[in-house]
């Protein structure tokens, strides 16, 4: 049995506006082990993106706690917090998220500069994996000189350079057709195993996520596996 890489426990979410309680789900719990490709499916505003965003640390849960490679998250200061995620998460969205004034090659080599490493150090690894998505002769390009699935493989390669041990990944073919969303995802899943690094994906396209080890679904508050 392979090693739990990032789990949540006991993880429910509740929205308060004054007097407005609105219950996003509750009870979630959820293992993923390194090197498995995970996909979370549900309608439209069943929690999907709130899990994920908690998984990742970028918000808090109202009750329960996530470990990361084995430490409690949310036990961490902000600071010690953002050293973790950029140390063992990647992160793509279904809107690429990509610094419009650095080029490709400045856009993935990013990660590494916030961990410490200097631009000829990171220059190495970002250009690699450019070119192992196809993008070796887009490296000076802004993200406004590319195309959509050029964005997205760009997007993929920033969250990979950093070998995580996880990629977490919200929609992240939403905005592209079916061939190009079906390209990026190969890559996506292609690089991740080559990196033996786990993947849980957020997606509404039923399609994408049958690629994926397993499958879970998100319904009126509840996470449970479909299939298998």
């Amino acid at each position: 049995m392979s090693e739990v890489i990032l789990s949540g426990h006991g993880l429910a979410k509740t929205y308060r506006e004054g007097d407005l309680v609105t219950p996003v789900f509750s009870g979630i719990e959820l293992a993923v082990r390194a090197g498995e490709s995970l996909a979370v499916v549900g309608a439209s505003g069943s929690g999907k993106s709130t899990l994920l965003h908690l998984l990742a640390g970028l918000d808090r849960p109202t009750e329960g706690h996530v470990r990361l490679l084995g430490e409690d998250l949310y036990r961490h200061s902000e600071a010690a917090l953002g050293r973790l995620r950029s140390r063992h998460l990647g992160f793509i969205y279904q809107f690429h998220h990509l610094l419009p004034e650095f080029s490709a090659l400045e856009n993935v080599m990013m990660p590494l500069l916030i961990a410490g490493q200097g631009s000829r150090q990171a220059a190495g690894p970002a250009q690699a994996l450019l070119e192992q998505v196809g993008l070796g002769h887009r490296l000076r390009h802004k993200p406004g000189e590319l195309s959509g699935g050029e964005r997205q493989r760009v997007a993929v390669a920033r969250a990979l350079v950093n070998r995580p041990a996880c990629v977490l990944a919200d929609e992240p073919t939403g905005n592209l057709d079916e061939n190009t969303a079906d390209a990026v995802f190969g890559m996506l899943m292609a690089l991740k195993d080559q990196q033996e690094s786990a993947l849980v994906i957020v997606t509404h396209d039923v399609r994408l996520a049958s690629r994926c080890d397993r499958v879970l679904e998100l319904s009126q508050g509840r996470l449970r596996e479909r299939g298998g």
